[in-house]
């Protein structure tokens, strides 16, 4: 069930448009409406100055769920849209006027459309990609702000920067409409946790037992923390994270998602049973923090997105002290031999994971390339480099973060950082080759593996290991975390 859920959430994304950039500088005003009983929303999108010829989907999944567009023109009667290939098509040459629009919340939850829209108790996880359409070319200037109408007593939780002398007003840039985000409508628990660099906005949806919630603000605040290692920051300022209930499990985290609208909307699905222990155990916060240090990965090269996520998971709870070095070395060990499953090269299991559910050899195979680069970047700078630093000097430069980039644009910046082009062609060799094998690695790096796990010996390359391992640095006080709990 776990799995499926990442594949049908990964076939929605493969759908969305790319998007031009366009020298127009008109002004986007969304307002959306959701109505008492909570099935419908009703947008209605206005333009200052131009308004664009089309607008499209931020997702094809969303295209059923489209009802009634109309346009309204200045000074004139509203008339219906027409709406070609998922294209809705405006008047050429009109100037300001407004759009309107319906989406059928509750044929969305009908159809069972994960991640564009999830039943709540008394709250509503959606999509933005289900009713943000936006125009089809557009400049990543563009000034869009969107205002929610609610039915009294309900909250909202977006991925947005808040417009403060509007109530329940945001302001949109770019990545609301480059990448995914989620809203949260109804009753809902907020927190705000305090990290290095950056303030932490949970909503937690109804659902969990009153003694439970408790738990998630020590929980989400370890997870930050061993995230904002590499940089000794966390890599974005004001993430939103979501905890949504599902029934009982015997998994500690159900799912997780990262998505970027807003700079980062992390979803993370826990079940209902879940408790303080089971929590203590968690790696997929982690891993899902991790994302947000590299710049969103193309779907086709998510072996590189997923391998850093995994490679991270595992050595940042170790320097963060949540678990041992030597639990960490047999993890990567035993997940580079599930190289030995794969029947394809990365690139093809890569590519049928949606459908083949090969997840664990993509992901773990990606993590042994991440560590061969870090590896690589240590010793070929004598230590002064590693995929820390690396990344972190990229998370200076946001022209990398505006779209989604491919493996050989991301390995390339890591070379121009190293200096030398190293990362791209070590990776090369394994893209459309045999998947990694790591014997000679670990024997260089002194790891080996006994009859009670995996030992550290002396080797070349100990300075290595114990570098990548090395205890963190204590970070600066943050501070306790402040908790509202309006509309328990």
């Amino acid at each position: 069930m776990r799995l499926a859920l990442i594949a049908l959430w990964l076939c929605a994304c493969a759908a969305r448009q790319p998007v031009p950039p366009s020298p127009t500088r008109a002004a986007l005003a969304y307002t959306v409406a959701w109505d008492s009983a909570g099935k419908r929303l009703d947008v209605s999108l206005c333009f200052e100055g131009p308004m664009p010829q089309r607008l499209i989907y931020g997702t094809r999944a969303a295209v059923p769920f489209l009802r009634q567009p109309e346009r309204l023109l200045p000074g004139g009667p509203r008339t219906p849209v027409t709406v070609r290939d998922g294209v809705m098509e405006l008047p050429a040459h009109a100037h300001g006027g407004c759009v309107s629009y319906g989406v059928d919340v509750q044929a969305a939850l009908d159809r069972d459309a994960l991640m564009l829209a999830y039943p709540g108790e008394r709250s509503l996880l959606l999509a933005a990609e289900l009713f943000l359409w936006r125009p089809q070319t557009r400049s990543r200037e563009l000034q869009s702000t969107l205002r929610f109408v609610l039915p009294s007593g309900t909250r909202v939780s977006t991925p947005w920067p808040e417009l403060h002398d509007r109530p329940l007003s945001f302001q949109l840039d770019e990545s609301a409409f480059a990448f995914t985000g989620h809203v949260v409508l109804g009753e809902l628990e907020a927190q705000t946790l305090r990290l290095p660099g950056a303030r932490m906005r949970v909503a937690i949806m109804p659902g969990f037992p009153a003694e439970t919630t408790r738990f998630f603000a020590p929980w989400l605040t370890r997870a930050g923390e061993a995230a904002s290692l590499p940089g000794a920051r966390f890599p974005v300022p004001n993430p939103q994270v979501i905890v949504v209930p599902t029934s009982p499990s015997a998994y500690p985290i159900f799912f997780g998602h990262t998505g970027r609208s807003g700079g980062a909307s992390i979803v993370l699905f826990l079940p209902t049973d879940i408790d303080e222990q089971r929590l203590q155990t968690d790696w997929i916060a982690v891993h899902e923090f991790s994302h947000l240090w590299h710049p969103f990965i193309r779907r086709q090269d998510a072996w590189l997105s997923e391998g850093i996520a995994t490679y991270w998971q595992e050595v940042l709870r170790a320097r963060a002290g949540q678990i041992s070095r030597e639990q960490v070395w047999q993890r990567l060990y035993d997940g580079a031999e599930l190289g030995r499953e794969a029947s394809a090269s990365l690139t093809e299991e890569t590519l049928r994971m949606p459908h083949a559910h090969n997840y664990q050899i993509v992901y773990w195979a990606g993590a042994a390339i991440a560590l061969m680069l870090d590896v690589e970047l240590r010793t070929q700078s004598a230590g002064r480099l590693s995929l820390d630093r690396v990344l972190s000097r990229l998370r200076e430069q946001p022209e990398l973060y505006v779209r989604a980039r491919s493996a050989h644009e991301l390995l390339q910046a890591f070379d121009r950082e190293a200096g030398a082009p190293v990362c791209a062609v070590l990776a090369r060799r394994h893209m459309h080759g045999e998947l990694p094998q790591l014997h000679d690695l670990f024997e260089q790096l002194g790891v080996a593996r006994g009859p009670e796990g995996t030992t550290r010996t002396a080797a070349p390359l100990a300075w290595v290991r114990d570098a990548i391992l090395a205890p963190a640095s204590e970070l600066s006080p943050a501070g306790p975390f402040a908790v509202d709990t309006v509309g328990r």
